[in-house]
């Protein structure tokens, strides 16, 4: 029997189609269901690098942090003022093109717009001018304990690396694995898919490729998440 997938993934990937309305075909690719989520930008930076991030997200009023050395990545997420934007490359290829997409609305789902959510729904509207950095939150609201792990203010996602490409910080780790475990569900829900239906992790891996459109990697790493 193989590992559905946990509820939070269920729930944000549902709730996600009940805004944006029927999910498009096999294999999917994010961007236009994206056009009506009216708090999110899709950005295109061709040959995408922190400096060529930076530049975009000021655009944006999302504050950077200086990055320690350039590099080139696939794709970023920043927030400014109730509003996320997703930067990718469009000179990727298609299938790194469409996971990278869907890894960064992940972020936008759980890391923004979840905890913000959670946090207007127990402290009501007037909260929103605190998630928004547009003042400091009262001895009262810290109280509460709805800000705590919350983002205020702006903020742009930029990974520390080691030299081999990993990340090296572990709440990162463990935000970086949940972004992957719902984009799959995004691209590939695990009711489509039938995994237990399929007779090798070969099998599995060859048809989301095929059919679901992932980069080989990410196929890979979605057929071990379900038990193979």
């Amino acid at each position: 029997m193989t590992a559905r997938p946990p509820v939070w993934v269920h729930e944000l990937a549902a709730g996600f189609w009940v805004d944006v309305g029927e999910p498009p075909p096999f294999p999917r690719d994010l961007r236009a269901a994206c056009a009506f989520v009216p708090d999110l930008h899709i950005v295109e930076v061709p040959d995408l690098t922190t400096a060529r991030a930076a530049e975009a997200f000021t655009k944006f009023n999302v504050p950077f942090a200086p990055a320690r050395a350039a590099r080139a990545f696939h794709g970023c997420f920043g927030a400014s003022h109730g509003v996320g934007v997703i930067l990718f490359d469009p000179t990727d290829p298609a299938d790194e093109r469409r996971f990278t997409l869907a890894h960064e609305l992940a972020h936008f789902l759980r890391d923004f717009r979840a905890p913000r959510a959670r946090v207007i729904k127990r402290l009501g509207t007037s909260i929103l001018p605190v998630l928004n950095g547009a003042r400091p939150a009262t001895p009262d609201e810290r109280l509460s304990g709805a800000l705590r792990g919350v983002a205020l203010g702006a903020k742009a996602r930029y990974l520390a690396r080691d030299g081999w490409g990993r990340v090296t910080d572990e709440d990162a780790r463990d935000a970086e694995a949940a972004a992957d475990r719902l984009a799959y569900e995004l691209m590939a829900p695990y009711d489509a898919v039938n995994p237990d239906s399929f007779p090798s992790r070969a099998a599995l891996v060859a048809q989301l490729i095929s059919a679901y459109g992932l980069p080989a990697p990410a196929a890979a790493g979605y057929a071990a998440l379900l038990g193979f």
